[in-house]
Formats: C-alpha cells, sequence, structure tokens
C-alpha cells in the first residue's frame, strides 16, 4: 500500500507540474484562438534563466522571481512583435510560426549551454517528510505545493478579478469586448505574459526533479493531451487533467512497465519496453478524440453556417 501511495504522491507533483504549463496554453488559446507550440520552448528557457541567474549569485527565491519576471517580458515581446502583426493571418500559420520560435528558442538555448544535462542548483533542501509511512522529498512536495496553489489562484483570479473578466470577455466575444472599452490586443499580451511566466516557473520546478536539458522542451507536447483531455478552454479542466496524467503516468512506470517487461522476457527475447509511460499521453489523446472530442470539461459548440 505504501509503494502505491508514493507513485500517487510522485504522479500528483509532476502532473501539477503538467497543469501549470497546460494552464498556461489555455490562456493563449482562450485569447487568441491560437494553439502555442512554443510553450514547452518557454517551459525550457525559464528553466535556463533561472539556472543562469543563481550562477550570478542570486539567491534561489529571487533568482525564480527574476526569471518568471524575464520569461513574462519575453511573452509580451513574442506577442506584440512576432504575433501582432499576424492577427490577419490564417490560424495554421500563426500555429506554425510558434512552431518556429520552438525550434529557434532551442537552437539559442543549444548555442549557449551547450547539449549536455546540466546538474540544476537546489532550489529546496535535501531530506524528505513522512507522512504516514510516505517520504516525500523537499522538492516534489514543494513542486507539488507551489504549482496546485499558482493554479488554483489563477483560476480564482478569473473569477473574481475585474481583469480576469476582462480576460473572458475578450475571449468569449472579441467585438463586443471591443464594443464596451476593452482593449484586446493588451488582454493578449497580458495573456502570453502570464503564460510564459507560469511556463518558466514549471520548468524550473522539473528542472529540479528531472535535471537540467534541452530535453525539457519536449514538456510542451505533453502538454497537448493534457490541455485536448481537460477541454481546450477550460481552466479547470487543465488542472483536473495534469493531475490525473501525471498520476496514471506514475503508475505506468511503477506498475504497468515492470510487468510488461516481465511478460515480454519471459514469452519473447525482448528485455525492455522502453519509456512505457511516455506513450500513456498519447494513447489518452487519441481515445479523447474519439469519445469526448470537446475534452472532460469542454462544450460541444454549435455553428450556424
Amino acid at each position: 500500500m505504501t509503494f502505491y501511495l508514493q507513485l500517487a504522491v510522485a504522479g500528483i507533483a509532476v502532473g501539477s507540474v503538467y497543469a501549470l504549463i497546460a494552464i498556461g496554453i489555455v490562456l493563449i488559446y482562450k485569447c487568441s484562438g491560437v494553439v502555442n507550440f512554443a510553450q514547452g520552448a518557454l517551459v525550457m528557457l525559464g528553466a535556463y534563466f533561472t539556472f543562469a541567474l543563481t550562477r550570478l549569485g542570486l539567491a534561489p527565491v529571487a533568482a525564480v522571481i527574476g526569471a518568471m519576471l524575464a520569461m513574462a517580458l519575453v511573452g509580451m515581446l513574442t506577442e506584440r512583435l512576432v504575433l501582432r502583426p499576424m492577427m490577419k493571418a490564417p490560424v495554421v500559420a500563426i500555429m506554425a510560426v510558434t512552431l518556429g520560435i520552438l525550434i529557434l528558442t532551442r537552437a539559442v538555448c543549444l548555442a549557449i549551454w551547450g547539449p549536455d544535462q546540466i546538474a540544476f542548483p537546489k532550489l529546496f533542501p535535501d531530506g524528505a517528510v513522512d507522512i504516514f509511512g510516505v517520504f516525500i522529498t523537499y522538492n516534489y512536495l514543494a513542486a507539488a505545493i507551489l504549482s496546485v496553489f499558482l493554479s488554483l489562484a489563477f483560476l480564482a483570479f478569473y473569477q473574481f478579478t475585474s481583469i480576469g473578466l476582462k480576460q473572458r470577455c475578450a475571449a468569449d466575444n472579441t467585438r463586443a469586448a471591443l464594443a464596451i472599452g476593452i482593449h484586446t490586443g493588451n488582454q493578449n499580451s497580458l495573456a502570453w505574459s502570464m503564460s510564459a511566466a507560469l511556463a518558466g516557473l514549471g520548468g524550473t520546478l522539473l528542472a529540479t526533479l528531472n535535471g537540467l536539458s534541452l530535453g525539457l522542451s519536449d514538456i510542451g507536447l505533453v502538454a497537448f493531451p493534457v490541455i485536448v483531455l481537460g477541454g481546450l478552454t477550460s481552466l479547470p479542466g487543465a488542472v483536473v487533467a495534469g493531475l490525473l496524467l501525471g498520476i496514471l503516468q506514475a503508475f505506468t512506470d511503477g506498475i504497468l512497465t515492470p510487468l510488461f517487461e516481465t511478460f515480454l522476457r519471459a514469452y519473447t527475447k525482448i528485455y525492455s519496453a522502453g519509456a512505457l509511460q511516455q506513450v500513456v499521453p498519447y494513447m489518452i489523446l487519441v481515445f479523447v478524440l474519439l469519445v469526448r472530442p470537446q475534452g472532460i470539461f469542454g462544450r460541444r459548440g454549435t455553428e450556424r453556417l
């Protein structure tokens, strides 16, 4: 029983970071209707920013805050300089540009920091806390608490603040928002800034768990099954789906993969099942698209032609 609880805790810690990153994608999609393929690049860049600031001598908390501010600026500049001039371009063209941003960002990070994995500085103390016989390391505990807290804070921000109301209005009906005096361009910039800041924090938390490398940008591919599962326009759906996916991955890695490898070794000449937990998100993606394309929390829309 303790082993299963350990897997669940690890899954919640990683899944909460998935949720944090997926919220950023939902923010941009709700405001501009664009699926941001560059979110993984923002995750990676935020982790590298935190690493660079710690190397300059900043305290861990100051480095994380500084990296989030820098990522907010990157997000705003990306929207203003790259995406806003393409406002009237087809959505597919804008999505292709975000994919280009991903490739360019990886190339820049490769040129500056190299291809090797870097030992990320310790942001949290060593050791673990014992909760009912389950040992949780401080970095996993902190990652889970921070991610869940910020996810809930953003849900409250969009529900109870005037800026959140303006964001929702601009996302639901751009013409109506303009008619009542809401500057939709500013709301798009704000959404990109918040999304990039969240991505930077998510990348930092993932780097504390798994190390720092260019591979962090691949997390954007995991975030897409999360938002499809939860609903492309649903912030609560991103939170629930992120936690669910993290738990499923943990149980796949801890239970299903060893069982499958035992079967393969007994009846075949294959000795490894590979990273089976990395396949789980896409299996879920295909299943959701077949059964409920709008996601768990999404609403089926209708359009008059």
